[in-house]
């Protein structure tokens, strides 16, 4: 009898330290998730053909904290529109320490795929990680993926509120050199050629576009050629007309050496990126009046 009443007593004893362990645990989950819900991570897409590397350097620079500048999210999205996680979001964290990086396993697949595939990973942002609001940062058909994106994703609970869009070297008017599609032949090739359906289409939605995004265009011109070397700056500078003139910026990096593939390797593009999307200190004069100043871990 007096071991049967230990039994049950320390029974009781187990249950009840598991209880208060279970709702220590929920309570502070939900205040982690609360806590996410006030910052705003910036989200970044890699352009065609492109890689974890493609902005594994930028985001190793721009971060706010010096010697803690991990990139704090990856997300691959599979080309069966599966999601393949690591990092964790960390609410302490604010401006370019907390970073998405977005990466396409078929990265030469069609816009249309590209944006399905780029509202998959904004779903999981919204649902799993509590992000109500998100910067969003392209570099070349990047920025075309975000512009599809925003055109075609409702405004509602379901995806995070995009506030800041930056287009680095993004061919808005598309790519104009036969000679580079004598070689790209993929689904991605053929929608970044100057007057592709894909473009077009893009014109055509442009007024689903939310109306309150901020967005800043990042070209690069080398030796005064008009170009990166692959896109003409006035493709770039043609997101113009898709963006409210009071909520669009444009800026020019000109030099020797500038390349396509290497502005988002540039000092002045971090710069811009620094005060443009967190208001820090370091942005750079462009030479137009535009105020900048606007509103490996464990795999999951």
């Amino acid at each position: 009898m007096r071991k049967a009443t230990i039994i049950s007593l320390l029974a009781v004893f187990l249950i009840s330290v598991v209880s208060v362990f279970i709702v220590f645990y929920v309570k502070t989950q939900q205040e982690e998730a609360k806590a996410r819900e006030t910052i705003i991570p910036t989200v970044y897409v890699h352009g065609y053909k492109g890689t974890a590397n493609s902005f594994g350097h930028l985001l190793n620079r721009v971060g706010s904290n010096s010697g803690t500048k991990d990139i704090a999210m990856q997300i691959m999205v599979k080309t069966n529109g599966k999601l393949k996680v690591n990092g964790d979001l960390d609410s302490t964290k604010q401006n370019g320490d907390s970073a998405i990086q977005i990466i396409f396993q078929d990265n030469r697949a069609s816009l249309a795929r590209q944006t399905m595939w780029l509202q998959n990973a904004m779903r999981y942002i919204r649902e799993e990680e509590h992000i109500k609001t998100v910067n969003l940062v392209g570099h070349s058909m990047g920025g075309l993926a975000i512009l599809n994106y925003l055109e075609d994703t409702p405004v509602d609970a379901a995806y995070p509120v995009p506030q800041k869009f930056v287009a680095i070297a993004t061919p808005f008017n598309g790519i104009n050199k036969a000679d580079y599609f004598k070689l790209q032949k993929d689904p991605a090739a053929h929608d970044l050629k100057t007057g592709s359906d894909a473009l077009k289409n893009l014109v055509k939605n442009k007024q689903k576009i939310p109306k309150n995004i901020q967005m800043l265009a990042i070209a690069g011109d080398r030796n005064h050629s008009g170009s990166d070397g692959l896109v003409d700056v006035d493709s770039v500078f043609y997101a113009k007309n898709f963006f409210p003139k009071t909520n669009y910026q444009e800026r020019l990096i000109s030099g020797k050496d500038i390349t396509h593939s290497g502005l988002h390797e540039n000092f002045e593009v971090d710069a811009l990126l620094s005060q443009f999307l967190w208001n820090l200190p370091d942005g750079l004069k462009g030479e137009n009046n535009a105020n900048l100043k606007t509103v490996p871990n464990m795999e999951k």
